[in-house]
């Protein structure tokens, strides 16, 4: 009896093993999860916690690292590559900074990466908003957020209330 039951929750871990694969090759699914990393780095600087945003873009350069090339399109794949390559480096970046100026540094050029990424692969998931803070030195530094309330990464609670929705993706 008990090497019967030792089998079927042997066969119970192996076929859930095997959705959890499936889920993984899936594009909405990857999309999901680099979003909802994204977000949370972002949420972290937001609240000025350095630590946070730190082990969130860890797992975000995991996220984007271990993305396997069957997910998206083969003529678009020197582009994956190309956005992969820029966005593993500035996440990088944060969870190697020193100081939350150089963590948010990092971040304009994730957000910009993920802009591009959204705009050539689209977005499978819940809409999204992009964001300007008209004092910001850098016109080109947005941030993206699920929802249309404004909180800028930029400047966390000191300014938490500057920006403007610029687009919907």
């Amino acid at each position: 009896m008990r090497k019967t039951v030792s089998l079927i929750l042997a066969a119970l871990l192996l076929s859930g093993i095997s959705v959890v694969h499936a889920q993984e090759d899936d594009f909405a699914t990857r999309f999901e999860r680099i979003i909802d990393q994204y977000m949370n780095t972002k949420d972290g600087l937001v609240h000025n916690r350095t630590d946070l945003a730190a082990a969130w873009a860890e797992r975000l350069e995991t996220t984007f690292c271990t993305a396997p090339d069957a997910l998206f399109p083969e003529d678009k794949l020197p582009l994956w590559h190309e956005l992969r390559s820029v966005l593993v480096q500035a996440t990088g970046d944060i969870v190697d900074a020193e100081n939350i100026v150089e963590q948010r540094e990092a971040l304009a050029e994730i957000s910009a990466g993920m802009v591009t990424f959204i705009e050539h692969f689209g977005n499978p998931g819940e809409k999204m908003y992009a964001f300007h803070c008209q004092h910001n030195d850098d016109e080109a530094d947005v941030w993206l957020s699920r929802t249309s309330r404004v909180a800028n990464p930029y400047h966390g609670p000191e300014m938490i209330d500057c920006g403007e929705m610029i687009a919907e993706l």
